[in-house]
């Protein structure tokens, strides 16, 4: 089989089949790392009681309100809202069905299952968890992420050092980069098959989160599409290990008021819709701290 743009793809997807065949049958994939104990730390990582909001403004919903009058004086105002669930604008979970290859989803069903798992799975779960922020251009000295340096796993453990924080298996990772700076200064954040090349995350730290045992992957840029690094190479991880991830986080609040605290971790809430068959869901994530 040939897959990707180079030999590099070639050498990932056979990293990513080894995970796969392990963690066949998975219904929840890293969802099932969250445990008693994995919610113990976050509670104990619980002391200021501030509540630092981790979702973007939701940008073109479809919206409707209809008023109506049943009993005189009194009105009932009504929401009809559609929205995407996937892209690079709104914060979103992925759910397990939402990435494919060879026409199977994560723990080897078939696209065409109609028993395969969905986000519903996740929903009933429940996704709290400890989560910890790691602020990469922190460590690096730059407002954001340069597309030509991919975030690798040795930023990453750069930045857990800087807060002296130990990150455990359950834990979320809650991984900045600088997308509102990117932002700020007039950027859009192209897709990965675009021809400009994009700040995002490379092979070294994708295989750090499968090591580490990282339960949801919240971040602000997604994948690099560097030419140096496998084709949406973290996104390919919802395949092969059942990675729950939150994409197009606003992660800045939350680097500040960890930065103003001297730690870097609190209760990660993210509660996903449980839409039968849903492929992900529009989520308004929390850190409690």
């Amino acid at each position: 089989m040939t897959y990707g743009r180079s030999a590099v793809d070639i050498d990932y997807r056979r990293w990513l089949d080894q995970l796969a065949v392990a963690r066949r049958g998975s219904r929840i994939g890293t969802a099932a790392l969250i445990d008693d104990a994995s919610r113990a730390r976050a509670a104990a990582a619980m002391s200021s009681g501030a509540s630092v909001p981790l979702a973007r403004p939701l940008t073109h919903p479809g919206f409707e309100v209809e008023v109506t009058y049943t009993d005189g004086p009194v009105g009932m105002g009504a929401d009809e809202v559609t929205f995407a669930c996937h892209g690079r604008s709104n914060t979103h979970l992925d759910a397990l069905n939402h990435i494919a290859l060879d026409g199977t989803w994560h723990g080897g069903w078939s696209v065409r299952d109609p028993d395969a798992p969905t986000v519903v799975d996740l929903a009933a779960h429940g996704l709290v968890t400890r989560g910890v922020l790691v602020d990469i251009p922190s460590v690096r000295a730059t407002p954001w992420v340069d597309a030509d340096a991919p975030v690798q796993a040795d930023d990453i453990e750069r930045a857990l050092a800087t807060t002296g924080t130990r990150f455990e298996p359950g834990d979320a990772l809650l991984l900045y980069m600088g997308r509102d700076r990117f932002e700020a200064a007039g950027n859009e954040l192209a897709g990965l098959r675009d021809a400009v090349t994009v700040p995002g995350v490379g092979r070294s730290a994708a295989e750090w989160i499968i090591d580490r045992g990282v339960s949801i992957l919240c971040w602000d840029f997604l994948d690099s599409n560097h030419p140096s690094e496998p084709f949406a190479c973290v996104h390919l991880l919802v395949w092969a290990a059942g990675l729950v991830l939150v994409d197009n986080c606003e992660l800045s609040a939350a680097a500040t008021h960890q930065r103003a605290r001297g730690v870097a971790d609190g209760a990660l809430v993210v509660a996903p819709i449980a839409v039968p068959g849903g492929t992900g869901s529009v989520v308004h994530p929390f850190l409690l701290t």
